[in-house]
C-alpha cells in the first residue's frame, strides 16, 4: 500500500515538475521575443535616424534660404536626438558606446544652436559650416558601421535577446537553451566597436551649446580656500543638522565623493530618535554644506506655508545667507519646499538658488540644496539694461495682461547668463514669465507658471 502511495506522489510530483517547465519555457519564450522585438526596433531606429539626420544636416549645407537651413537643422536636432535615445535603449553587451552618445548629442545640440542663430536673423560662419560638414561626414560613417552591424546580426544568426543572457553553470546553460531553443549567442559587434574608436578622437566642437566639449566639466564658481579635513568636515556637518533640527546627532559613518563638486558625504544619528538618519554632503573645498536629507517620517501639519517660509528664511539668514529671496515654493506631502535665489541690487540671480525643505509637523529642516548656487556663485559685472522697464513691457504680445516687470540674471544652456527683465504676464485664467533680454530687447524664454497642490511651479 505504501509503495503505491509513494508511487502516485512521485508521478505527480513528476507531472507538476514537467508542467511547471513547459508553463516556463512559454514564458521564456514569449519574454524572449518582447525583448527581440524592442532590440529590432530600436536598432533599425537608431539606424534611420542617423541616415535621416545626415541628410538634413547635408540639406542645410546645400541651402542657400536661411529660412531652409533652420528648418533643416531642426530636422537635424530632432532626428540626432531620437538616435541617442534609441542608442540608450539597445543591448550592447560589454560596450559601452559613451563616444557615440556623446556624439549624438553634440550634432543633435549643435543643429539646434545653428537653428536658433538663424532664427534670430544671424548667419552661419564658414567655421560652423566646416563643423556641420565635419559632422554629417562622421554621421555617414556611423550609418555605414551601423549597416556592418546589421550584416553581422544577420550573418551571425544573432538575437538582441540573446544579449540579456545571464553567466550560468554549463549544466544549466544547456537546460536554458533546451528550454528556449532559438537562442543564440551573441558575438562582437564590430561596427559599434569601430564606431565608438573612431568618434573618440572626434575634434572638440566650437561653441556654447550644452554639450560644448569646454562645458563639460563646469568648475563650482561659489566655493573659496583650501581643502578641509575630514574632522573638520564632521564637526561642520554635526553643526548644521544640530541646528536643522534642534537635536543632537553622532557620526555614524563618513566617505568620500568625487563628483563635479568633491564633497566628504556623512551618515549622522539623532541621539535623541535613534531611527532618524541625517545624510548631509559638505563640500571638501572650503567646507560647505552642499546638501541635507531627513527622511523620518513627517506627522500631520501643524504648521502652515507661511510659516514655514519663515522658519526656511530664519534658517537661510543664520547660515550666512542673508539677501536671498523667496521664488517658488511646493508642498510635497507634508513638507513644504521653497526655492531661495541670491539678490543683487534690483537684480534677482537665478543661477544662485538654495532650496529647503521644511517639515510642517515641527518646523523642522529636513532637505537642503545648495548645489546650484555654489555651483554659480561668483562675484559678477552685471552690464547696464540699455532697455527701460517700459520698452521691455512693450515687446510683450499685446494680447497678454502685463503683471509685473523686475530685472532677473537667467542661466541659458552652456552656462549663458542673460540680464532680462522677467515680465509676468496673465492670457486668459494661465500665467507666464516672458524674460526679454535688457540689452538687446530679444525674447530669450518663456515659462509657464503651473499652480499645483501646495505651491506653484514654471514649465
Amino acid at each position: 500500500m505504501k509503495r503505491r502511495i509513494s508511487t502516485i506522489v512521485l508521478t505527480l510530483a513528476l507531472l507538476m515538475a514537467v508542467g511547471w517547465g513547459l508553463w516556463e519555457r512559454a514564458n521564456r519564450l514569449t519574454l524572449a521575443n518582447a525583448v527581440e522585438a524592442g532590440g529590432q526596433r530600436d536598432f533599425y531606429n537608431l539606424l534611420s535616424y542617423v541616415e535621416q539626420a545626415q541628410v538634413s544636416i547635408g540639406k542645410s549645407l546645400a541651402s542657400s534660404s536661411p529660412r531652409q537651413q533652420a528648418v533643416h537643422l531642426t530636422e537635424a536636432w530632432n532626428q540626432a536626438a531620437a538616435a541617442q535615445l534609441s542608442l540608450s535603449q539597445l543591448p550592447t553587451p560589454g560596450i559601452k558606446p559613451i563616444n557615440t552618445s556623446k556624439f549624438l548629442a553634440q550634432t543633435s545640440d549643435y543643429s539646434n544652436y545653428l537653428a536658433q542663430k538663424l532664427a534670430r536673423g544671424g548667419e552661419i560662419s564658414p567655421q560652423e559650416r566646416e563643423q556641420l560638414a565635419r559632422l554629417r561626414d562622421e554621421m555617414k560613417r556611423l550609418a555605414l558601421d551601423l549597416r556592418q552591424t546589421e550584416s553581422q546580426v544577420a550573418s551571425k544568426g544573432l538575437r538582441w535577446s540573446s544579449f540579456y543572457s545571464t553567466r550560468m553553470p554549463q549544466p544549466l546553460r544547456t537546460i536554458a537553451r533546451l528550454a528556449v531553443p532559438v537562442q543564440a549567442q551573441a558575438g562582437p559587434l564590430e561596427g559599434f566597436v569601430n564606431a565608438d574608436r573612431r568618434l573618440q578622437t572626434l575634434p572638440s566642437l566650437n561653441y556654447d551649446g550644452p554639450f560644448s566639449d569646454h562645458l563639460e566639466k563646469p568648475r563650482p564658481l561659489g566655493l573659496k580656500g583650501g581643502e578641509i579635513s575630514q574632522a573638520e568636515a564632521e564637526r561642520k556637518a554635526l553643526a548644521f543638522a544640530n541646528d536643522a533640527s534642534n537635536s543632537s546627532y553622532r557620526v555614524q559613518a563618513t566617505r568620500t565623493s568625487n563628483g563635479l563638486l568633491p564633497t566628504f558625504a556623512l551618515n549622522l544619528i539623532d541621539n535623541r530618535r535613534p531611527n532618524v538618519i541625517v545624510h548631509i554632503d559638505v563640500s571638501k573645498q572650503g567646507g560647505e554644506i552642499i546638501s541635507l536629507l531627513n527622511t523620518r517620517p513627517v506627522g500631520a501639519p501643524t504648521l502652515d506655508a507661511a510659516k514655514a517660509l519663515e522658519r526656511a528664511t530664519a534658517f537661510l539668514k543664520a547660515h550666512g545667507f542673508a539677501n536671498m529671496q523667496p521664488t517658488y515654493t511646493v508642498r510635497t506631502g507634508n513638507s513644504q519646499v521653497i526655492t531661495f535665489a541670491a539678490k543683487e541690487g534690483d537684480v534677482l540671480l537665478y543661477p544662485d538658488q538654495v532650496k529647503v525643505k521644511v517639515a510642517l509637523d515641527n518646523g523642522e529642516i529636513t532637505g537642503w540644496d545648495a548645489t546650484p548656487y555654489y555651483m554659480a556663485h561668483h562675484n559678477r559685472q552685471l552690464p547696464k539694461p540699455k532697455l527701460t522697464p517700459a520698452e521691455a513691457r512693450a515687446k510683450i504680445n499685446s494680447g497678454l495682461k502685463v503683471e509685473g516687470v523686475r530685472l532677473a540674471l537667467i542661466p541659458l544652456p552652456g552656462g549663458i547668463e542673460k540680464l532680462t527683465y522677467e515680465v509676468k504676464t496673465k492670457l486668459d485664467d494661465t500665467y507666464y514669465l516672458s524674460y526679454i533680454n535688457a540689452i538687446t530687447g530679444e525674447e530669450e524664454k518663456v515659462l509657464q507658471i503651473v499652480d499645483v497642490p501646495g505651491g506653484q511651479l514654471t514649465m
